[in-house]
């Protein structure tokens, strides 16, 4: 059996192992968070450049240019 003078001493002991535990459950998830971010932003990293207008096309919203809204949706 462990011996300890004071209940204190179990107290600290006991506090520093949940520290010592939080902060190890705290670091999983965020490498967890940061392995789904990465899977998340691929795409975005990899995608060649959108070329610019051209000198007669009006300039258009991302939203628009990317195909995300039709001609019947603007108006």
């Amino acid at each position: 059996m462990l011996y300890l003078p004071e209940p204190r001493h179990f107290l600290e002991l006991l506090l520093a192992t949940l520290h010592g535990e939080v902060l190890s459950l705290i670091q999983a998830m965020l490498q967890v968070l940061d392995c789904d971010l990465q899977v998340l932003l691929h795409p975005l990293q990899h995608r060649p450049p959108h070329p610019g207008p051209g000198p007669d096309q009006p300039r258009v919203s991302s939203w628009c240019s990317e195909g995300w809204c039709s001609e019947n949706s603007l108006g």
